[in-house]
């Protein structure tokens, strides 16, 4: 049976999370917010908890977890001691929505690395799961969504889901971001942004050097091993299918080809009227459409509507994040109208 924990983020004391710092000493599974998305987490250290993960979210056990920690004494215990160069770095971004791939120190459980040499690493920016992480340890987590899901960014859609998965969920609202952790990878040369997110490579271009991408980052692709979550599977997809016009230009120009009940996704500059719109934020703020867009998702299979359409974003600043998490939720990307029209045929022959 899951125990929810309600929080008063104003009236907020370290007491009110002892039954998750418990149930994490004890092997138990929690649900806990961040600045970015809710996780779902387990002591590092402790293997078995860690499988419970696995288990409650139906995720690849090749898909590795991110290790949370709450001081740079933290780091040392979880990375091999090489990486102390580092540090100096890592404390101009920390507490932050940002994820490091160092190697690992002897101890960390492969279940947590997927069996490989290097382990991912990052510091919230949230006081409850700082305090958390600062109570009981190194907490290793994922998001807390069913996998390939919709992230969760609100802890009542984290007790829809996964009440009766996990032990413990603490319910403490809204999260900050709403989009998950940048990924960047230390052991590389240069430095390699794996997941973009919250924190944009303009941000950590001053303190690291130069960043390259690839396919992976821009969710054109998927890499053939995951050295972090968000390389390897289809990601964060609602159930409705969710077609992406791949120009602004093309999403106009579909919009009178579309189906009635098809669903539009767009900013409040790209809404229509008489049109079923989930508005994601406005164009002038993109931080509001990263913090809408799982939520977005849930609404949008709230509706139960068979498919979707939803614009792109320029790829510049949290631009690339939020395209990266659309490529990864949509079913298609249309190139033209007819492409479109091909498309949204075939998927009606099959539901007739």
């Amino acid at each position: 049976m899951t125990r929810i924990l309600h929080i008063d983020r104003i009236r907020y004391t370290k007491e009110q999370i002892m039954d998750a710092v418990d149930s994490l000493r004890s092997g138990g599974t929690v649900v806990f917010p961040t600045e970015t998305v809710y996780g779902l987490g387990a002591l590092a250290e402790n293997a078995d908890a860690c499988r419970k993960i696995f288990t409650a979210k139906g995720r690849p056990s090749d898909n590795p977890l991110i290790v949370h920690i709450s001081s740079m004494d933290q780091f040392a215990s979880v990375s091999d001691p090489k990486e102390d160069r580092w540090v100096q770095d890592l404390e101009r971004v920390w507490p932050g929505p940002l994820t490091v791939v160092v190697k690992k120190r002897d101890g960390i459980p492969d279940i947590v690395t997927a069996g490989l040499p290097t382990v991912a690493v990052r510091m919230p920016d949230d006081e409850i799961a700082h305090d958390l992480i600062e109570m009981a340890g190194p907490i290793a987590a994922p998001s807390a969504n069913i996998s390939t899901r919709p992230s969760i960014t609100d802890s009542k859609d984290a007790i829809r889901f996964l009440d009766g998965r996990v032990d413990v969920i603490i319910d403490a609202g809204p999260t900050r971001f709403g989009i998950e952790s940048t990924i960047i990878d230390l052991t590389r040369k240069p430095i390699e942004l794996l997941r973009p997110g919250s924190y944009t490579i303009e941000d950590l271009e001053p303190v690291f050097g130069h960043i390259v991408y690839g396919e992976v980052a821009r969710g054109l692709g998927e890499a053939k091993v995951a050295i972090t979550p968000g390389m390897k599977y289809r990601h964060y997809s609602p159930s409705t299918k969710l077609i992406l016009a791949e120009t602004r230009d093309l999403f106009e120009e579909i919009l009178p080809y579309s189906p009635e009940d098809m669903v539009i996704l767009a900013t409040i500059e790209m809404e229509r009227p008489g049109r079923r719109t989930i508005v994601l934020g406005t164009d002038k703020d993109l931080y509001t459409v990263a913090h809408n867009l799982f939520s977005s998702f849930i609404a949008l299979d709230d509706m139960h509507a068979g498919y979707a359409l939803i614009h792109p974003f320029e790829e510049r600043g949290i631009g690339f994040a939020i395209m990266n998490r659309i490529r990864k939720a949509s079913y298609r990307t249309v190139k033209d109208v007819r492409e479109f029209l091909d498309l949204i045929g075939s998927m009606k022959e099959k539901v007739n």
